[in-house]
């Protein structure tokens, strides 16, 4: 059986390396001239490995089982970041301490699990009788954290949002997360061809036929596992269900971008947010055990994004970055400024649970339902593990999974 991968980021190359290993050939197109998709790490100094920055997808978390066997099948091993990316200290917004943002996420999860469907997390959170300071700070992480504003959030991403404050620990790859991607596309070798983007699809009883700009590729099965944003510019023919193509429509795209600027000298490792600034900023371990010479910086938002000037460049987010952190010594000359939704093989950095009228409580299932021979793959296809690592990697699982279910089907 010959199965066509679209896109080598982790749930490509992780469908791709199951099929293979059950016998499948298998080719993976990729558009970028690297494997990794949304996970892209760099060194911020090019010769300094105590730099190494992840300009895409960034912390390994708790329940990440996947990853740890994945991690475990290359030889790859786990840095404990030392600094907890739960718990951040809210600064800008009035006194509020991490632990009464905690109180304010209990809250708010409680009211938002008995809401209504079509009820947005601006709505439920108005009812906060607490301090403002404190719903401000809670409001501001959990926009900054989704990539879009409370009042288009669902209430629903507010449900599980308790566990995600508090002091546990959290962890990287040790030496870069990319290395993932670059140790599965290792063992898959010239089944990989980059610089090979899909400009349309088109399945008949014969087959999947896949154009490129080299020519058409052909397989019995595709896996499709591409971003949402680039999936709805896909030409794929017969069209999907209209149903499926809905849900398609209604998947929020996240938007979010990070800043990585030099130390000038060592810190210690601390977990900061900008209450009005819709950012957060860090400084951790890498493989070492040694805090990096390296101010990270998250922001979210299209408002935020656009505050912080993004589209002109690195200078205003390092300086308001720098300003936030009076205790550091930053270096904003030599920032590093990295955003997806204006990226031709992204256009977002994640899916968002956003608020819809037409929204049904199966859209997760719908957007990960195979069409015919054509099967899709991606974090906006993994539920509960959506917008993360580890829902890409199992995402891709699943799909090779069902491509290989239907051809048992087919015997």
């Amino acid at each position: 059986m010959r199965v066509v991968v679209v896109g080598a980021g982790f749930a490509g190359l992780m469908a791709a390396w199951q099929l293979t290993q059950r016998g499948c050939e298998v080719v993976v197109l990729e558009a970028r001239d690297r494997v990794g998709g949304r996970v892209w790490s760099q060194e911020l100094i090019p010769g300094d490995p105590r730099t190494v920055i992840e300009r895409g997808a960034e912390f390994v978390l708790d329940g990440y089982d996947v990853m740890r066997e994945t991690l475990a099948g290359l030889g790859l091993e786990l840095a404990d970041t030392v600094m907890s990316y739960y718990e951040r200290e809210p600064r800008g917004g009035g006194p509020a301490s991490a632990a009464q943002v905690g109180e304010c996420a209990a809250w708010v999860a409680g009211k938002a699990a008995a809401a209504a469907p079509g009820t947005s997390l601006a709505e439920v959170a108005a009812g906060w009788a607490g301090e403002p300071a404190t719903l401000a700070a809670y409001l501001a992480r959990m926009e900054t954290t989704s990539g879009m504003s409370a009042d288009q959030l669902s209430a629903a991403v507010a449900e599980d949002a308790p566990a995600g404050f508090g002091g546990r620990r959290s962890w990287r790859v040790a030496g870069g997360n990319q290395q993932v991607a670059t140790g599965l596309a290792r063992r898959l070798g010239p089944a990989v061809r980059l610089a090979s983007p899909v400009r349309a699809v088109r399945q008949d009883q014969h087959g999947v036929h896949l154009s490129t700009p080299t020519g058409t590729v052909t397989g019995d099965a595709a896996v499709i596992a591409v971003p949402m944003a680039v999936l709805r510019q896909l030409a794929i023919m017969p069209p999907v269900p209209g149903r499926q193509r809905s849900a398609w429509e209604l998947s929020g795209l996240a938007h979010n971008a990070k800043l990585h600027m030099p130390l000038n000298q060592a810190a210690p490792a601390s977990a900061v947010q900008s209450v009005p600034g819709r950012f957060w900023t860090w400084t951790a371990a890498d493989g070492t055990g040694q805090v990096q010479p390296v101010l990270h910086a998250f922001a979210g938002t299209e408002q935020g994004l656009a505050a912080l000037a993004v589209s002109d460049g690195p200078a205003t987010w390092a300086e308001q970055a720098a300003a936030l952190r009076p205790e550091l010594d930053p270096d904003p000359a030599r920032a590093v400024l990295t955003t997806w939704n204006d990226d031709p093989w992204a256009g977002q950095s994640y899916s968002a649970d956003t608020v819809t009228a037409n929204a049904g409580p199966d859209d997760p299932a719908v957007l990960a339902a195979a069409a015919g021979r054509i099967h899709f793959a991606g974090e906006h296809t993994a539920g509960h593990w959506a917008g993360l690592m580890e829902g890409a990697l199992r995402s891709g699982q699943r799909s090779a999974s069902e491509v290989l279910t239907g051809r048992l089907q087919d015997r």
